[in-house]
């Protein structure tokens, strides 16, 4: 249902984000990550989750993508402003954008171990995104329960976070005067 609409913004995403098989690729995706996530969860700061939700909240990785860049030395990125959602779909579309990072996370946590990152150095972020894998599994729950929900809303709302993923990547990219894709 929404993996339709974000399927391609995804894959869009993934491509330009490349393999991250050097330490350069991994810094590259950190910054970029963290521009992203800083932004998302800001919007989401705020929000008054709908009750029908029943306690359910997004896993913040915002202060260990701090101690990532502080451990690697890397400056904090531009973070952009993403407006936050408007209605009840709106919530669920970015937050299946946001909790569904976890998922791609899994694979970018061995990627980075292969070439040297680790919880405890430089992808902290990605052992605490992937650390409650039932989150994603208790979304899906509230996804289905959900008493109203427009599906054109909400895969607007999810593509827009993936639009805003890939954008906060390429302004790291403008920023080291580097092209990718």
């Amino acid at each position: 249902m929404l993996r339709e609409h974000v399927h391609e913004a995804h894959e869009r995403l993934d491509f330009l984000i490349g393999p991250l098989a050097t330490a350069h690729d991994y810094e590259r995706y950190l910054r970029g990550t963290a521009a992203f996530r800083l932004a998302a969860e800001s919007a989401f700061e705020n929000v008054a989750y709908p009750g029908w939700l029943r306690g359910w909240r997004p896993v913040r990785t915002g202060d260990a993508l701090k101690k990532d860049l502080s451990t690697l030395r890397l400056a904090l990125p531009i973070v952009p402003v993403i407006t936050p959602p408007s209605g009840d779909s709106a919530l669920l579309g970015m937050l299946y954008t946001l909790e569904g990072s976890a998922l791609g996370a899994r694979i970018i946590a061995r990627r980075a171990a292969a070439i040297g990152y680790t919880e405890a150095h430089g992808a902290s972020h990605l052992a605490h995104q992937t650390a409650a894998p039932a989150n994603w599994k208790v979304f899906l729950e509230r996804l289905e329960d959900a008493p109203v929900f427009d599906l054109d809303e909400a895969g607007s709302a999810a593509s827009m976070l993936f639009r805003h993923a890939y954008d906060a990547v390429t302004l790291v990219d403008r920023a080291e005067d580097v092209l990718h894709g």
